[in-house]
């Protein structure tokens, strides 16, 4: 089973009221190889509660993502002749793949995404040398993103770490 499938299944499940310890008993003694997909994508999907607590956030979060790829654009333009447009199309593309995920609140994206752009606010502040405006509004919507996505993070997934889902004292996972 793909990471599609077992969480469109858990969701299924969780609707019809379903825990999420027994989804994952049931789902593991299926695949008992895919225990650590399994523990991974139910730990991904958000609690009804969280959602809605958290559904501004997100929204900002989205925004931001779509404001700093279009800031990315802008500060590529003017292309020169000549020169590689491959690093302006991931730089734009990479953010706005994150707000996909963003906005299906994929659990596993959040961590990951605060890292990428904790590296890129440290590459755009060291690379700058004497900062313009457009190089200020990016470092500003880098925090942001960076605080928003760790944030969300923490509190709408505690279970989950940067590559996977978090284990107990025991060695079982938490859901």
């Amino acid at each position: 089973m793909g990471i599609k499938e077992i969480t469109e299944s858990a969701l299924a499940q969780l609707q019809h009221g379903s825990s999420r310890r027994d989804i994952f008993t049931s789902m593991s003694a299926a695949n008992p190889a895919d225990t650590g997909k399994i523990a991974y994508c139910i730990a991904s999907i958000p609690e009804d509660s969280l959602r809605t607590r958290y559904l501004r956030h997100n929204a900002l979060l989205c925004l931001l993502l779509i404001v700093y790829s279009v800031l990315s654009i802008i500060s590529g333009l003017p292309i020169p002749q000549g020169e590689p447009t491959i690093f302006l199309v991931l730089t734009a593309g990479v953010p706005l793949v994150f707000c996909y995920f963003t906005f299906r609140f994929h659990g596993g994206i959040y961590r990951i995404m605060g890292l990428w752009f904790l590296v890129d606010i440290f590459e755009t502040a060291l690379l700058k040398g004497a900062p313009d405006g457009l190089s200020v509004l990016k470092l500003l919507t880098l925090f942001l993103i960076v605080t928003l996505s760790f944030l969300i993070g923490r509190k709408m997934f505690p279970n989950l770490r940067v590559l996977g889902p978090k284990k107990d004292e025991s060695g079982h996972y938490q859901l």
